[in-house]
C-alpha cells in the first residue's frame, strides 16, 4: 500500500514505477526500441545507444537553454509539414459512425497564422510526453494511460493530445534540423486496449499516411514488464 495505506492511482506513478528500471538497463532500452521498430520492419541500428526520459517537455526545456524560438518560424514549420491537418481532422470526423467522438473544431483550432502563433507556441511549450526514447535515427514518443482519457481541449490550437504530441515532436526536430523518424506508442491497461484502439484520436493516428501510430505499438503494461524481464 502507499502513503497512509492509500493506493497511488496516478498515471505518473504507474509510468515512473514501470519505466524507472529502464534508466539503468541499456539492454532493456534496446529491447523496447526494437519492439517498437518491429511494425516498421526495422531493427535498432548496430551499436546504437538508446536514451530515455520521462515526462519530457522538449520545447520548454529547449527554449530555456536558448533564446525564445522565432514564433513566426514555428508557425511556418507547422504550415509546411501540416498544411492540411485541420481539413484532415474535419474529413475524418465526417467519416466516423459516431462523430461525437471528434467534436467540431473551433475557428482557431489547427490554424497557425499571425493571430494564433502565440497560442501555438504555448501549446508546444506545455506539451508533455510521458515516455521518450531516442536513437540516432528515431524518436519514440509514448503516452501512458491508466484510468484517464486522452486530452481534448478546444481552447488549444492543437486540440487533441496525441496529435499535439506528434506535431510538437515534428516541429522540434525540424527546428533542430534533425532528421529522425517519429514512432508514437501507447501503454495502457490490458483490459482497456480495445477501448484505447477505438478512441477517435487513436483511430486518426492509425489512419494517417504511413500510419503515424502502428496498431502493434499500442502496448499493455504487462508487455512493458515482459520486455524488461526478457532483457536479463
Amino acid at each position: 500500500m502507499g502513503i497512509l495505506d492509500i493506493t497511488n492511482r496516478t498515471e505518473n506513478w504507474k509510468t515512473a514505477s514501470s519505466f524507472a528500471p529502464f534508466f539503468a538497463d541499456a539492454p532493456a532500452r534496446s529491447s523496447l526500441a526494437n519492439r517498437l521498430l518491429e511494425p516498421l520492419g526495422k531493427k535498432l541500428e548496430e551499436d546504437s545507444s538508446v536514451k530515455i526520459e520521462l515526462f519530457w517537455k522538449g520545447v520548454r526545456d529547449y527554449a530555456a537553454a536558448v533564446d525564445k524560438p522565432d514564433l513566426a518560424k514555428m508557425a511556418e514549420i507547422y504550415n509546411r509539414h501540416f498544411p492540411n491537418l485541420r481539413q484532415k481532422i474535419c474529413d475524418f470526423r465526417n467519416t466516423q459512425p459516431d462523430n461525437r467522438k471528434f467534436r467540431p473544431l473551433q475557428n482557431h483550432n489547427y490554424v497557425a497564422d499571425s493571430e494564433t502563433q502565440d497560442n501555438l507556441y504555448q501549446n508546444l511549450q506545455n506539451t508533455e510526453i510521458d515516455i521518450v526514447l531516442e536513437t540516432s535515427k528515431h524518436l519514440f514518443i509514448g503516452e501512458a494511460k491508466h484510468e484517464s482519457d486522452f486530452g481534448n481541449d478546444g481552447k488549444h490550437v492543437l486540440v487533441h493530445q496525441l496529435i499535439r504530441q506528434y506535431v510538437t515532436a515534428k516541429l522540434l526536430l525540424e527546428h533542430l534540423d534533425q532528421a529522425k523518424r517519429i514512432v508514437p506508442f501507447i501503454v495502457a491497461d490490458k483490459e482497456n486496449l480495445g477501448k484505447v484502439r477505438n478512441t477517435a484520436q487513436v483511430k486518426f493516428m492509425l489512419d494517417q499516411e504511413r500510419g503515424w501510430l502502428k496498431p502493434q505499438n499500442i502496448l499493455s503494461w504487462d508487455c512493458v514488464a515482459a520486455i524488461k524481464t526478457s532483457s536479463k
